[in-house]
């Protein structure tokens, strides 16, 4: 027996649909799985943010030497001394929003209102891509 006979006989057409909604089954497992991984990873990143942020706070903050201005737009070439003391712990680049939540952890007045009036000024230069750094004088300007 050979053919279509054999496969009605044995059962063929059965095992083939049932091959085929067991690929099929698996093929759609196998996509939700992927669609839903990037929940799976954020779910980690998260643990390892709380583990970390755990253990920031055993260990205090090391002290700043900084100087409190209570209105840095009043001076901005003494604000900036400053600031740069604060912005060393983000790096030599740092977008705005860094030094934004930096100067609000540290209770500096009206925020936005200095970022501006330190770019409108030129203590903060742009280094491309949206990130800023601290525009260094040159000798030019000391007397």
């Amino acid at each position: 027996m050979y053919g279509i006979e054999a496969i009605n006989a044995h059962n063929g057409w059965a095992m083939a649909i049932t091959g085929a909604i067991i690929v099929m089954i698996g093929l759609t497992a196998l996509s939700t799985i992927i669609s839903q991984l990037h929940r799976l990873i954020d779910l980690l990143d998260k643990r390892k943010d709380r583990n970390a942020e755990a253990q920031e706070e055993q260990k205090p903050p090391p002290a700043l030497k900084t100087q409190k201005t209570s209105s840095p737009l009043s001076d901005l070439s003494r604000a900036t001394e400053n600031f740069r003391a604060l912005t060393q712990e983000i790096g030599e680049t740092f977008d705005l929003a860094s030094l934004y939540q930096l100067f609000s952890q540290h209770d500096d007045p009206h925020p936005h209102l200095t970022i501006r009036s330190l770019r409108e000024q030129g203590y903060l230069i742009s280094a491309g891509q949206g990130l800023f750094s601290w525009h260094h004088p040159t000798n030019e300007n000391k007397v």
